[in-house]
C-alpha cells in the first residue's frame, strides 16, 4: 500500500511540474506542414489579421526552423508589423533585423535591408526635434545601395537618402538660427559653419550665411578664446597664472587684454560682412539678401546702398 501510494504521489507531482505527458514537437504541429502554414499565414494577411497571422508563423517559427518556407516567414512577421493598420516600425526593424542576422546572403536581403531602412525613415522627426532616426534610416540606405546597387530598391533609396541629407541639414540649421536667437553666438558659428562644410549641397545657404553673419556680428570673444589669452599671456611673463601681479604688470595686462579684445571683434565684424556680400553677390532680389543688405548699410559698408538704388 505505501509502495502505491509513492508512485501515485510522483506521477502527480509530475503532472502539476509540467513534466508528465508532455507531448512531443511533432504532436504539437499536428502534422501541418510549412507550406500549409504559410498558406494560412498569407490569407490571413490578405484579409488584414495580422495577429492572427502572426501566431500562425511564430508557429512555424518555432516547430519548423529546417524548412524551406522559414526565411519568408521570418519575413513576413517584419511585413506583419509594417503592414497594419497602425504599423509598429519598432516591432519591424526588431523582424527583418533577425532575417538578416539569421540569413546574411538571402536573394530577398535587399527586401529586409530596405524596409529595415523605412522603418527609421517612417519615424523620422521634424526639423526641430532630434534627427537619430533620420541618421539611422541614412545608414540603412546607403548600406543597401552598397551591397545591391543593383537592387530594383535602389532608385528609391537613393532619393530617400537625399531626403535624409536635407532633413540632417535643415535640423544643423535650426539649431544655429537657435543658437543665434539665445545669444549663443559662438556655438551659433561653431554650428553654422560646420553645416555649410558638412552640407554644401543640401543646406539653404541664404539663411546660413545671413545667421552665420548675425553671429559674427553680435559676437565678443568667448569665455574660452579670453582663458587662452590669459593662458598665453600667463607662459609669456613665464608665471603659471597671472595671480600676484604688480601694479606695472596687471596696468599693461589690461591694456593688452582690451587689445585683443578690439582685434577680436574687428575680425568677427569683417567676418560677418563677408557673409552678407556673398549673399547681396549670390542671392539678388531675395528677402535674405535685402536684409543683409541692411545690414551692410547699419555697419558703414560704403557703396551697397548705391549698389541697391542702381
Amino acid at each position: 500500500m505505501k509502495r502505491t501510494l509513492t508512485v501515485l504521489t510522483l506521477v502527480a507531482t509530475l503532472a502539476a511540474l509540467g513534466l508528465g505527458c508532455r507531448k512531443p514537437k511533432k504532436d504539437v504541429d499536428k502534422g501541418i506542414s510549412a507550406a500549409e502554414l504559410m498558406t494560412t499565414a498569407d490569407k490571413q494577411m490578405k484579409q488584414g489579421k495580422f495577429n492572427e497571422a502572426r501566431l500562425t508563423l511564430r508557429h512555424l517559427e518555432q516547430y519548423l526552423p529546417g524548412s524551406a518556407e522559414f526565411p519568408k516567414a521570418k519575413l513576413m512577421l517584419g511585413d506583419s508589423f509594417f503592414f497594419q493598420g497602425s504599423p509598429s516600425y519598432p516591432e519591424a526593424e526588431v523582424e527583418y533585423g533577425s532575417f538578416l542576422n539569421y540569413f546574411p546572403r538571402h536573394e530577398m536581403r535587399d527586401y529586409a535591408m530596405y524596409h529595415r531602412a523605412l522603418c527609421h525613415f517612417s519615424t523620422i522627426e521634424t526639423a526641430e526635434r532630434d534627427q537619430a532616426e533620420t541618421r539611422k534610416a541614412l545608414d540603412g540606405f546607403q548600406q543597401l545601395l552598397k551591397e545591391s546597387p543593383g537592387s530594383p530598391y535602389a532608385s528609391v533609396a537613393r532619393a530617400k537618402v537625399l531626403q535624409c541629407w536635407r532633413r540632417i541639414a535643415e535640423h544643423e540649421l535650426m539649431v544655429g538660427v537657435y543658437y543665434v536667437n539665445s545669444y549663443f553666438y559662438p556655438g551659433a558659428e561653431r554650428r553654422l559653419k560646420n553645416l555649410l562644410e558638412t552640407y554644401p549641397d543640401y543646406v539653404d545657404r541664404e539663411r546660413a550665411y545671413y545667421y552665420l553673419g548675425e553671429a559674427m556680428r553680435q559676437r565678443f570673444p568667448s569665455s574660452d578664446e579670453i582663458t587662452q589669452f590669459n593662458k598665453d599671456y600667463a607662459a609669456k611673463l613665464q608665471r603659471p597664472d597671472l595671480k600676484d601681479l604688480s601694479k606695472e604688470q596687471l596696468s599693461q595686462f589690461q591694456k593688452d587684454f582690451q587689445a585683443f579684445g578690439k582685434e577680436q571683434v574687428k575680425v568677427y565684424r569683417a567676418e560677418a560682412k563677408s557673409y552678407y556680400r556673398k549673399l547681396v553677390e549670390s542671392y539678388p532680389g531675395s528677402e535674405w539678401s535685402r536684409r543683409a543688405a541692411d545690414r551692410l548699410i547699419t555697419m558703414g559698408t560704403e557703396g551697397v546702398k548705391e549698389e541697391l538704388d542702381s
